[in-house]
C-alpha cells in the first residue's frame, strides 16, 4: 500500500486539475478571434502617459489595418523589418510607400482622436503630428514604443 500512496496521490492531483478544466469548457477550447481593426474603440480619459501611448499605437495599427483590409497583428508582423514589409506589400498587391501611408494616416488619426479625447495634451500632440510628418511610420511607432517604457520607469 506504501507504494501505491504516490501514485494515488499523483492521480488525485491530476483529476484535481483535469475536472474543473473539462467542467468549465476547457474541452471545447476555440482561439479568439482576431479583433475587427475597423471597429472604432473608444477614448478614455485619463491613465498615465504610458498607456496613452500604447492607445496611440494599437489605434494607428488599427486604422491603417482597416486601411489596407488586413488584421492588426498582420500589419504588425509586416513591420517588423523592410523584407516582411516588401513580402506584405506584394502579398496585398500594394506598395511599401501605400503600407508606409497607410500606417501614417493612422498616427495622424490616433493623435487626434487621443488630444480631442483629452487623453494627450496639445503640445505633445502637436510634437506627435511632427514626428509623423518627418519621420518613416516605422520609426514613429519604434519612438512610441520607447517613449511608452521611459513613461514605465517613472511611474
Amino acid at each position: 500500500m506504501r507504494r501505491a500512496a504516490p501514485i494515488l496521490f499523483a492521480l488525485a492531483a491530476v483529476a484535481a486539475v483535469v475536472i474543473p478544466y473539462v467542467a468549465l469548457g476547457g474541452a471545447s477550447y476555440e482561439p479568439t478571434p482576431v479583433a475587427d481593426p475597423c471597429k472604432q474603440r473608444e477614448w478614455r480619459r485619463g491613465g498615465d502617459l504610458e498607456a496613452v501611448l500604447e492607445r496611440v499605437v494599437l489605434s494607428a495599427l488599427e486604422g491603417a489595418a482597416c486601411e489596407l483590409g488586413v488584421s492588426r497583428e498582420e500589419l504588425v508582423l509586416a513591420l517588423t523589418d523592410e523584407q516582411s514589409l516588401e513580402e506584405f506589400a506584394a502579398e496585398h498587391e500594394i506598395t511599401a510607400g501605400d503600407a508606409g501611408r497607410a500606417v501614417r494616416n493612422g498616427l495622424v488619426r490616433a493623435v487626434d482622436d487621443a488630444e480631442r479625447a483629452g487623453a494627450l495634451p496639445g503640445s505633445i500632440a502637436g510634437f506627435l503630428r511632427g514626428a509623423v510628418e518627418r519621420i518613416p511610420p516605422r520609426l514613429v511607432l519604434d519612438l512610441l514604443d520607447q517613449l511608452r517604457g521611459l513613461a514605465s520607469g517613472f511611474s
